[in-house]
């Protein structure tokens, strides 16, 4: 059999009565395919590493308060902000991480009072 007729028996055509079966070859693994994915997965992770550098940096962020509240004379207003972005991350495993990034963050910059107090 030549090898047309060899993948005719292998993937039904899609007809009006139905919908039939498509199968999705996968591409050969070539370097061009290889770089190609590399590079795509560097971006997303990248872009994955500047949200959780700015998740730390707004869980940084406190407003100082004119009266004594107990313990606290200021608000972390970081946190409340950091909650409502991590909120609607769709990913529950990505949004565990971001949470821990943001309350350490949080929690390093009451007790050894860096970051920023508006």
């Amino acid at each position: 059999m030549s090898r047309q007729n060899n993948r005719d028996l292998w993937v039904k055509k899609r007809t009006t009565r139905g919908s039939g079966r498509a199968v999705k070859r996968s591409s050969r693994l070539t370097s061009k395919n290889i770089n190609r994915d590399i590079r795509k997965n560097q971006l997303v992770y990248s872009r994955y590493l500047l949200k959780l550098a700015l998740l730390f940096a707004i869980g940084l962020l406190w407003v100082r308060l004119g009266i004594q509240l107990g313990p606290f004379t200021a608000l972390p207003m970081g946190l409340i902000l950091g909650l409502i972005v991590v909120s609607s991350e769709p990913f529950v495993q990505f949004r565990k991480v971001e949470m821990v990034v943001l309350l350490t963050a949080t929690v390093a910059s009451f007790f050894m009072e860096i970051g920023v107090v508006i």
